[in-house]
């Protein structure tokens, strides 16, 4: 009896231990540095003890193969510019405690937020950006929340604004407006880039888990892999312009390979408030094998998948695998699929995805009713952008890429079980 009491007790004690500073099992098992914007300071060793106060700085001292841990808060470049820079293979997991006792994304949010005033230090073509030239190493990115919105200019006398929506429509590229609800800034600009940008010609793997691509200007998740692999898992995209990923092969010798899964696509905009051109939620791009599951891809200005690109060899097209399977779609304005033909664009819906031949593999992949997100989408933006892409063309701008709200975006995560994104482990 005695025993049995102690055991019952001694599992009692590991149940309540803190998650320790070491239980994420990266890719990479190099030295581990720490981060935390409340607790750090970057003269500090970077130690659980001593963190520093930037992503950047963890970066910049780090060797190739080691792995950043970051507290909540909200980080965007060494002395706040605009960009954080990987120029090297790293594993960066956000969602830690301010003291590294535990992990939980959720709760313990790491934010790349950059404000209005960072657009003024911010420099090529992603908020974020990958540019590793060593093959073979992997670059890591989990459990980060990253959103623009705070540096978008949104239009000032809030025309293209529905009832309840936060914002009006956003302002063209370089022009001033006003910022979105809490920015302190009188006039903001929109600068376009996008949230993540992977230099074209890399040649690291990616791993990309447990983020979020909120309120982009420009693409969500784009560049190109030179013979090597990203993976997209359990991430949401939420309110992003031009197309929440945009991902293609740079080599002529051998196609790279983009694994998207579990991921949540909502909300992606056209180029333009016209919306003549873009918004798609996910694009199959040349040299780029690209295999996708188990994902919502819905609301798009376009269509979800797009896999139109005439600019590759018909030889090299011929031997792109591309997939989707087991993905529930609603709601994209001209089709759930688009492909050369028919004029610039032959319109498909995925009730016809097994008759299309570009697809290698499309089971289980559905028309669902927009009613699985009742309990968690911001019911006014879907109303909203309901009403604007019905609307004529050449009417009044009714919405376009109006500021989501960062809290209901992360509401998404879990919200439907089995597809899309699930709660972070």
């Amino acid at each position: 009896m005695k025993k049995s009491v102690f055991l019952l007790a001694l599992a009692a004690f590991f149940v309540a231990m803190p998650f320790p500073a070491r239980a994420v099992n990266p890719g990479n098992t190099g030295k581990t540095w720490y981060v935390s914007r409340s607790t750090g300071s970057n003269s500090n060793a970077g130690s659980r003890e001593n963190p520093f106060k930037n992503i950047q700085k963890a970066i910049d001292v780090a060797a190739s193969g080691d792995v950043i841990y970051v507290a909540e808060g909200n980080y965007y470049g060494l002395l706040d510019s605009g960009n954080i820079k990987i120029d090297k293979g790293v594993s960066i997991f956000g969602g830690w405690a301010p003291d590294f006792s535990e992990r939980d994304v959720l709760a313990h949010r790491t934010f790349i937020q950059p404000s209005a005033s960072s657009n003024g230090s911010s420099s090529g073509q992603g908020t974020v950006q990958i540019d590793v030239m060593q093959a073979g190493t992997l670059v890591e990115l989990d459990g980060l929340m990253m959103d623009r919105g705070n540096s978008v200019a949104y239009h000032p006398r809030g025309e293209g604004k529905p009832e309840g929506v936060e914002t009006g429509m956003m302002q063209p590229v370089g022009t001033a407006g006003i910022g979105a609800p809490g920015v302190p800034e009188e006039k903001v600009y929109t600068s376009e880039t996008a949230i993540v940008y992977i230099r074209t010609g890399s040649k690291c793997n990616v791993t990309i888990r447990n983020c979020a691509f909120l309120n982009g200007p420009n693409f969500g998740l784009t560049g190109s892999l030179s013979q090597a692999k990203i993976i997209v898992d359990n991430c949401i995209f939420v309110n992003n312009r031009m197309a929440a990923v945009d991902l293609a092969g740079s080599s002529t010798a051998l196609n790279s390979e983009t694994y998207f899964t579990n991921n949540t696509v909502l909300f992606t905009w056209s180029r333009l408030k016209d919306f003549s051109d873009m918004g798609y939620g996910f694009r199959y791009r040349p040299r780029m094998d690209s295999y996708l599951d188990h994902n919502i891809i819905a609301c798009s200005v376009f269509s979800g998948l797009d896999r139109g690109h005439v600019d590759s060899p018909a030889s090299k097209e011929a031997e792109r695998v591309t997939t989707c399977e087991n993905t529930l779609f609603f709601l994209n304005r001209q089709a759930d699929l688009t492909l050369p033909g028919g004029g610039m664009f032959l319109r498909v819906s995925v009730d016809d995805f097994d008759d299309v031949k570009q697809l290698a593999k499309v089971s289980g992949s559905k028309e669902a009713d927009e009613d699985i997100l009742e309990e968690v989408i911001n019911e006014a933006y879907l109303k909203g952008f309901k009403a604007a892409v019905k609307k004529d063309d050449k009417g009044a701008v009714l919405m376009f890429a109006n500021h989501y709200p960062v809290e209901d975006a992360l509401k998404l995560f879990g919200a439907v079980e089995g597809y899309g994104a699930q709660l972070p482990k």
